[in-house]
C-alpha cells in the first residue's frame, strides 16, 4: 500500500475514496451536549437559495441545528458566530480539539464520524442544516444527505477541495443568513494577508511548491488545492509545471526524473525530514544543501492551521509561522531554518 501517497496526498489534502458508507452505532442521542447556534445573528431574510456543484438549496429559516460533514467548515461556521450540533473529524493525525487558533470557541462538539460519514449519527443530531464543502462527495453522497436536512456543497466553480477560504466562507454564510458578518471576517483576515506582504517583500515572486515525500512516494499540490492558496496570498508562485502535470487534480506524483521541479526558491514539504533528506535524488537538490525546506508533519500547527485553511488558523499561521518561511527562502544556508512542532 502506498502509505504516503494515501497519507500524504490524499489524507492530509482530505481527500479519501469516498464511498461515504454508513458504519457504526450513533454515539449519542440528539439531545445531549453540543449545543445548538448562538443568538442570532442573522442579517437575511429567509428563505434563501444557495447554489452549489449539485444544483440549489433552498434553506427556509434560519438554521438552528447545524452539522458540518465537510473536514474543515467547522472553523468558518464558528466564525460567523454558530456552533454546530454535531462536526466531521479531521483527518491525518492531527487532534482538531486542541487548535490554538480557535481555543476561544467551543471543544466539546460532537463528531459525526471521521473518514466515512456515519449517516445514522447524523441524522441523529437533527439537523435544519448541513454543511458538507470539503468532503469529495459524489451526488448520490449529496442526494443521500438531503434526504435527512438541506444540503449546501461546494461550488463547481473549483476543483474539490480548491475552493478558497473565502469564497466557501460566503457560501456557508449566506445558508445561514450572516452575509454581513462573513464580509467583515474577510475583511479583517485579508488586511492581515496586506500587512503580512508588506512586512515580508522577500516573498513576492519566488516559487513556493508545496509537496509531499517518504518511501512512498513523492509529488506535490497544485496551485489550485486550498492549501497552496496560502502562499499565493503571501506573493509566492506555484511552479506552473506542477498545475500541468496536476491537470484536474488537487495534486501530482512525481518520479525521480521529475525531482528538480522540488528545486524551488521555497519547499515546504509533508513528510519525515530523515525519510527525505536519506533519498539519494533529494540531497541532490540545491534547495536542500541550501536550506531551503520546511518540513511539515501531519499532527503539529502549521500543518493543522494549513490544513484547515480556514479564517481563523490563517490569521494564527501569519502570527505564527512567517519567520520560518523567512528563514527557509533567503538562501542563506547559514540561517537556522526551526522547523514547526
Amino acid at each position: 500500500m502506498k502509505t504516503i501517497t494515501r497519507a500524504f496526498a490524499l489524507v492530509a489534502a482530505l481527500v479519501l475514496a469516498l464511498g461515504l458508507a454508513a458504519c457504526g452505532d450513533d454515539e449519542d442521542s440528539a439531545s445531549s451536549t453540543g449545543a445548538a447556534t448562538s443568538e442570532s445573528a442573522a442579517t437575511a431574510s429567509f428563505p434563501v437559495s444557495v447554489k452549489h456543484k449539485f444544483g440549489t438549496t433552498e434553506v427556509p429559516s434560519e438554521p438552528k441545528r447545524v452539522v458540518v460533514v465537510g473536514y474543515t467548515e467547522l472553523d468558518a461556521v464558528l466564525a460567523l458566530g454558530v456552533t454546530p450540533v454535531g462536526t466531521r473529524d479531521f483527518l491525518g493525525g492531527y487532534d482538531w480539539r486542541k487548535r490554538p487558533w480557535a481555543k476561544d470557541f467551543p471543544t466539546d462538539i460532537p463528531s459525526i464520524g471521521g473518514q466515512e460519514i456515519n449517516y445514522e449519527s447524523v441524522a441523529a443530531r437533527r439537523p435544519d442544516l448541513i454543511i458538507a464543502l470539503n468532503t469529495g462527495m459524489q451526488k448520490a453522497d449529496y442526494e443521500r444527505l438531503s434526504k435527512i436536512a438541506p444540503t449546501i456543497a461546494q461550488s463547481g466553480d473549483f476543483i474539490d477541495f480548491g475552493m478558497p477560504w473565502d469564497a466557501q466562507l460566503k457560501l456557508i454564510a449566506k445558508a445561514l443568513g450572516r452575509d454581513q458578518r462573513a464580509d467583515e471576517v474577510i475583511t479583517e483576515v485579508k488586511a492581515k494577508f496586506a500587512a503580512a506582504r508588506e512586512e515580508h517583500p522577500e516573498f513576492e515572486g519566488k516559487d513556493a511548491i508545496l509537496a509531499y515525500g517518504g518511501p512512498d512516494g513523492y509529488g506535490a499540490y497544485a496551485s489550485a488545492d486550498t492549501r497552496s492558496r496560502f502562499f499565493a496570498d503571501l506573493g509566492l508562485k506555484t511552479p506552473a509545471k506542477v498545475d500541468e502535470l496536476a491537470g484536474k487534480s488537487f495534486y501530482t506524483e512525481f518520479s525521480q526524473e521529475q525531482f528538480r521541479l522540488m528545486d524551488q526558491d521555497l519547499v515546504v514539504m509533508f513528510g519525515p525530514e530523515k525519510d527525505i533528506e536519506a533519498n539519494k535524488v533529494m540531497r541532490r537538490l540545491q534547495a536542500l544543501k541550501d536550506d531551503r525546506i520546511v518540513y511539515l508533519d501531519l499532527g503539529d500547527q502549521f500543518s493543522g492551521a494549513l490544513g484547515y485553511s480556514s479564517p481563523l488558523s490563517l490569521p494564527w499561521l501569519l502570527d505564527n509561522e512567517l519567520d520560518t518561511l523567512q528563514a527557509a527562502i533567503d538562501g542563506d544556508p547559514a540561517t537556522k531554518v526551526v522547523q514547526p512542532q
